[in-house]
Formats: C-alpha cells, structure tokens, sequence
C-alpha cells in the first residue's frame, strides 16, 4: 500500500496547485469606474469594465486614491479599508498592496491601476488576489505614480483548471487500478 500512497502523492505534486499567477489583461483608455449608477455599479471582466452587471462580471469593492481618498461600494457592508495596505514606492515607482480580508469580506480576483488617460487591468480567477506589486514604468512609461487603485470581487463558483483536475482525477483512476490489480493478484 506505500507505493499505491507514494504514487499518489506524486500525482497530486506533479498536478500542482490549482491556482495561477495573477494575469495582465491590457491597458485601457478612460476611466475604469465611471458613468450611470456610481462606483457600486462598476463592474470588470477579463476584456475592461463597464457599468452594470452581467453574466460573469465581478462588482467593485473598494477604491484607494493616491493621495488617500478612499471609495465603497455598497455591495460590500464589511468593507473599511483597513484591510487594504496600498504603497508606492517613488524613488523606483513600484506599487504595492496586502489584502488581509475579515471573515465576510470577499474575495478580490481583480484589480485596476489607474494613471493618466488609462488603467492597466489584472485578474487571477483561480485564486483570491491577497498581494500585489507592480512597477508602475511597465504599464506607464513616463507617467510616474499613479491616481487610484480598485478591486474587483467575483461572485459565484470560481473555476478549477482542467488540466490539474484531469490530472488529479487520472491519479485517483490509476490509484484504484493499481489497488485491483494487487487484490487480484494476491488473491
């Protein structure tokens, strides 16, 4: 049975974790949260954000200006701010933040960082974002620091990857395998 468990345990390391890596999804003209129904009707996806809900788009839930402002959406009573540390370092103008969420508090899966005609979008839909850091020059050259920041929660079931739940289904498959196998043959 130690091989039928070191087998396994190879399998679910070999799958990984079923998170992934936050994703950049471009810079985007205008402004990421304005227009019909305020801040608390912000909405973003994977292709830029809009105003109003629809299938699959994932609701603002804070906003944190540069110079301190702060913004809330209704949709998130939980929410203060204090669970969001936001800095930017000016001398290599990095921005960072944690997000330490209470027990209601939502998950963050997206976020928008705000600077000059545009925002640059990101999003991780397999894993809750905590912390970021980001070299502002990257996504703005020439324009250093940045006017706000904003976060993005997404409602519902997030999604597992398929390879590693193939990968994890196919261990279990080959596990039981194995176990027949070896209850036949010493039988």
């Amino acid at each position: 049975m130690s091989t039928l468990r070191s087998f396994l345990a190879a399998a679910a390391l070999a799958a990984g974790p079923a998170s992934a890596a936050v994703i950049y999804a471009g810079n985007f003209t205008g402004t990421e949260c304005g227009g019909p129904g305020g801040f608390s009707n912000c909405y973003a996806t994977t292709t830029g954000t809009q105003q109003g809900a629809t299938p699959g788009a994932s609701p603002a839930i804070y906003k944190r200006e540069a110079a301190g402002g702060e913004d809330f959406s209704s949709l998130f009573p939980t929410i203060d701010g204090s669970e969001f540390v936001v800095t930017l370092n000016s001398v290599t103008n990095v921005l960072s933040f944690t997000y330490t969420p209470g027990a209601d508090d939502p998950a963050i899966h997206y976020f928008a960082i705000k600077q000059a005609n545009g925002f640059a979008l990101f999003y991780d839909l397999t894993a809750a974002i905590t912390s970021f850091s980001a070299n502002l020059d990257t996504y703005f050259p020439g324009n250093p620091g940045f006017s706000h920041i904003t976060f993005f929660d997404t409602k519902g079931p997030v999604p597992v990857p398929a390879p590693a739940s193939f990968a994890l289904f196919g261990a279990g498959l080959a596990g039981l395998g194995l176990a027949l196998r070896r209850r036949r043959h010493s039988a």
